[in-house]
């Protein structure tokens, strides 16, 4: 009996101290106590400071640089555009436009670069220059080798020959290509054309060259580019320079001359690479861009 009276006494002691727990009141204390464990929501902090974050002038001035990377690649675009159509209108020139006559005034032939060129004369068969070593270009303009280093018949020289104009100057025309076991005119000779001879040439300019080409010389006459002012002293010779067209040079080239047609158009157009070089740069800016001031 006396232990059931002790047990009854504990639990009412404990009920007791509940309800007064339960029932505190809402003090300072008890108010920390009950933020510190509540939770906050998922996101209410990031949602917080993405309201209070402001792109602000700093933001707009880095704003240009995706603007104005994106615009260089625009302008890459329509500079491919021009390019391939200047290609199309020299290869016009080259291949199908009418040929005109050489100008009395020679300082106009700068201007007159990839055009036909019709002449009659007579070439000086006597002095030749050879420049290379070059790769054949067949009939559509495309190389018949892999480039200089081709094995083979496929890797030569050009043939530089003076040539006098009937009532005219004396100027330089390439006739075209030779394989390096013809560079004798003796390997040749039946191509070798004697007496006056109606030609139409396509009008060229100095080469450009890069790095990797060495220097000419003169005084060995061990060319590896097209300077036409070296030429036409070595050659005494007026500063024209013609490409013998490939009709021109197919009675010579049939008989073991030079084969003709070897104007190469050389119009570097990589517009591609850097119109998507700045596109590149236009993608990455602005991701990085939008997670500094938006994301």
């Amino acid at each position: 009996m006396t232990m059931f009276v002790r047990m009854l006494t504990s639990t009412v002691k404990m009920a007791t101290s509940a309800r007064s727990t339960v029932l505190r009141p809402c003090t300072a204390a008890n108010r920390n106590m009950i933020m510190f464990y509540s939770k906050v929501p998922r996101g209410y902090k990031a949602q917080q400071q993405q309201a209070e974050r402001k792109i602000g002038f700093v933001g707009y001035i880095f704003l240009v640089v995706p603007a104005t990377t994106f615009c260089l690649g625009v302008w890459q675009y329509n500079r491919r555009r021009w390019k391939i159509d200047k290609i199309a209108e020299l290869d016009q020139k080259v291949k199908r436009a009418d040929p005109i006559s050489l100008p009395d005034n020679l300082e106009e032939c700068p201007d007159l670069e990839y055009m036909r060129v019709k002449i009659k004369g007579r070439f000086d068969n006597s002095k030749e220059i050879f420049i290379g070593p070059r790769s054949l270009l067949d009939m559509h303009g495309g190389s018949g080798g892999f480039g200089v280093i081709s094995s083979g018949d496929k890797v030569g020289w050009h043939v530089i020959t003076p040539f006098q104009v009937e009532g005219g100057p004396r100027i330089l025309i390439n006739r075209g290509w030779i394989p390096r076991t013809k560079m004798d005119p003796s390997q040749r000779k039946e191509g070798q054309l004697e007496g006056p001879v109606e030609i139409i040439g396509i009008m060229r300019q100095d080469e450009e060259t890069s790095s990797l080409t060495p220097p000419n010389k003169v005084e060995s006459d061990s060319w590896y580019s097209r300077d036409i002012s070296a030429l036409a002293s070595r050659l005494n010779t007026e500063k024209v320079f013609l490409d013998l067209d490939g009709e021109s040079s197919r009675y010579a080239a049939d008989r073991g001359g030079p084969i003709g047609g070897q104007t190469r158009i050389s119009l570097r157009n990589d517009h591609v690479q850097y119109m998507l070089t700045w596109w590149g740069i236009t993608i990455a800016t602005s991701i990085l861009w939008a997670k500094r001031f938006i994301w």
